[in-house]
């Protein structure tokens, strides 16, 4: 199965998620929705964010260009959240599963699809 297969059927069809990606924790991306404009400085700063999550503190998390209100993390989680919309990222072995969910979404519902993904890949040592 493809990077955007586990995308597209594992976060984004489950419709608890409205748009996501999966990169590497060294800035790239393996897989995105249609019409997310990540880039790779901003894929980069949430890898390292993990391991210090002071510039997130002090500047928000931007995907996509958006800036989203740090909520917290440690180093396997981030949470962020701006309006009616909010951002839940989870680190693997060797990435992030990134997803963007907007209301009528709940932030529990993505949370579990997206963590449940970051599990299974974990498991399998991805």
């Amino acid at each position: 199965m493809s990077w955007q297969q586990y995308l597209d059927q594992h976060l984004v069809q489950t419709q608890c998620v409205t748009a996501g990606a999966i990169c590497g924790l060294d800035g790239s991306i393996w897989a995105k929705s249609n019409g997310l404009e990540i880039s790779t400085d901003e894929v980069a700063t949430l890898g390292r964010a993990f391991t210090s999550n002071e510039v997130l503190i002090q500047s928000g998390i931007r995907i996509g260009g958006v800036k989203y209100i740090y909520l917290s993390g440690d180093d396997k989680l981030i949470r962020g959240k701006k309006d009616r919309t909010g951002v839940h990222i989870v680190k693997t072995k060797t990435a992030m599963v990134m997803a963007i969910y907007a209301e009528p979404i709940l932030p529990e519902q993505c949370a579990c699809v997206v963590e449940k993904l970051g599990d299974w890949l974990i498991q399998n040592e991805l």
